[in-house]
């Protein structure tokens, strides 16, 4: 499937608090060279807290996957033991499909 969103190329970019965005400085235009402020961003962007960025207590150690379990589904299938549903799977892709282009 494509991930027409990590495609895009007119993502906005996350900026952090107190990140520098390197934006050069605009001048006052009366002939000085004095700096009055910086330039406007071009496109979007969006700042995050410090709470929106920390992760959750229960992702702390890591992401809740039972890497056991992977394992043995790597093992079974690379014995050929995995059940394989063709027909499910064949159901699944033209149902995604009709719910893309629909």
């Amino acid at each position: 499937m494509v991930d027409l969103i990590s495609q895009s190329s007119n993502r906005p970019r996350i900026v952090r608090p107190g990140e520098d965005l390197g934006l050069p400085v605009q001048g006052t235009g009366n002939g000085t060279g004095a700096v009055a402020g910086t330039a406007a961003p071009k496109g979007d962007t969006l700042a995050l807290s410090t709470d929106a960025t920390a992760l959750p207590e229960e992702l702390k150690g890591g992401p809740p996957i039972d890497l056991e379990i992977v394992a043995k589904i790597k093992e079974a299938i690379a014995e050929g033991k995995y059940p394989i549903d063709l027909e499910k799977i064949t159901e699944s892709l033209f149902q995604d499909f009709i719910n893309m282009v629909a």
